[in-house]
């Protein structure tokens, strides 16, 4: 096996299993199918549409941070995310794709469901009725392809996941990086240890952009293995830690991102989806997120996946970038993990920090070192205060002060009345 074929998409499904194939009449309503059964070869006459709820949207309560900023549209404004990853389809979707498409390495327009699905999950608008997709439909998705369809063979037409391609697409990020505001840098595969990837990792984050990754599915006989990760893993274990066999969620310049089983289909076990991993930062629920398909319209994603969870981070991370502009990475770092469902000081190895709140990490009071220590954190406060001027005490001496007065105008009168009559009183003494 080739370097190039160590490197792994870091869906829940692994590789596509089955495909959706339309023989014969379409029915007349819309379909919904999940993501990851998308090829470019199938051939819908209905359109797609999710019908099964944004149950991540739900679970972290989006809604509730949009209608904080005022409408979907603001969530992200004016930040833009690069995704590096299989290339965006924009055609019948709602993905605020920048018409600059840098070239990495891909060899085709997009032909796997991936890309476009970790894109509709940071920034898709919502669909045509309204139903939510993205987090951070506000933000601008700088779509970076580094590689084509991975479950076909390398040919002159399609580039398999490769470092180099990586590297290549990091390059092209750093090279846009001010003129494009990128904050956010999403990398939801899993590729061999490179020097090249960590290094333009570092820049990135000198540079003021977050990169996030993830930290593992659980590998199945339907996908490759990555690296240095053997059969052994195909199983959880008690003690698993993956920690350092990751790459490049093993780096400290990037987040972490991990999926819950939340939604899922038949309660499964936290552990059987995804890898503990210490080097988890944070994590996110997954299963059934709506996003955009290959072929235009809203799918699902019933499986949970490291994958999805990267691109939901990433569009919490754009929220908080467009809310907080003059944050450095650690800052807006600081501000995911403090706020998050669980404890910084005692991370594990599937939830990190906790589970992501949006709503808190975006409202709550914080003052941030510039090195991501947290100074100090207020509550939130959902309501805005009513102010009153406050009722005067009682005036306990008020009817003292008010007889004194009277006293004081008595006695000056008297005062006044002598003075007046004292030169009649005199004469009259002297006559």
């Amino acid at each position: 096996m080739s370097r190039a074929r160590t490197a792994a998409v870091a869906a829940g499904a692994g590789l596509v299993a089955s495909c959706l194939v339309v023989a014969g009449p379409a029915p007349a309503y819309a379909q919904s199918v999940d993501c990851t059964q998308i090829t470019p070869d199938a051939v819908p006459e209905s359109p797609l549409q999710a019908t099964t709820d944004n149950k991540p949207f739900e679970e972290m309560d989006v809604q509730r941070v949009w209608d904080r900023l005022g409408s979907p549209d603001a969530a992200g404004k004016d930040v833009t995310v690069a995704v590096l990853d299989s290339g965006v389809v924009t055609d019948g979707t709602s993905i605020p794709v920048l018409p600059d498409r840098p070239p990495a390495g891909a060899k085709a327009p997009p032909s796997y469901y991936h890309g476009t699905a970790v894109a509709g999950l940071v920034a898709g608008a919502p669909d045509a009725e309204g139903n939510p997709v993205g987090i951070a439909p506000g933000a601008k998705i700088l779509d970076v392809q580094v590689y084509d369809d991975p479950t076909q063979d390398a040919s002159d037409t399609n580039a398999l996941l490769d470092p180099a391609n990586v590297v290549a697409g990091l390059d092209q990020v750093l090279q846009r990086v001010d003129q494009l505001n990128v904050k956010v840098v999403t990398i939801a595969l899993q590729l061999p240890d490179d020097a090249g990837v960590d290094d333009r990792i570092a820049q990135l984050w000198q540079r003021g952009v977050v990169v996030v990754a993830p930290t593992g599915n659980r590998p199945s006989g339907e996908s490759d293995l990555p690296e240095l990760l053997g059969e052994e893993y195909e199983a959880h274990r008690p003690g698993e830690d993956v920690a350092g066999l990751i790459h490049p969620a093993d780096q400290p310049d990037v987040v972490g991102a991990n999926s819950t089983v939340a939604g899922a289909d038949g309660d499964p076990d936290p552990t059987a989806p995804v890898l503990e991993n210490s080097d988890t930062d944070v994590a996110v629920p997954t299963a059934y997120a709506t996003s955009y398909s290959l072929l235009g319209g809203t799918c699902y994603l019933a499986v949970p996946a490291t994958s999805w969870a990267t691109a939901e981070v990433s569009g919490v991370l754009a929220i908080l970038a467009s809310a907080h502009p003059d944050d450095n990475p650690a800052q807006l770092v600081a501000r995911l993990r403090y706020t998050a469902a669980g404890r910084t000081d005692l991370p594990n190895t599937l939830v990190g920090a906790g589970v992501v709140q949006p709503y808190q990490a975006l409202t709550r009071p914080m003052e941030i070192d510039t090195d991501g220590t947290v100074l100090s954190a207020g509550t939130v406060v959902d309501q805005p205060q009513e102010l009153s001027v406050p009722e005067e005490p009682a005036d306990v001496l008020a009817s003292t002060r008010d007889n004194a007065v009277w006293w004081g105008l008595v006695a000056g009168g008297l005062l006044l009345l002598t003075l007046v009559l004292r030169p009649v009183l005199a004469r009259r003494r002297r006559s």
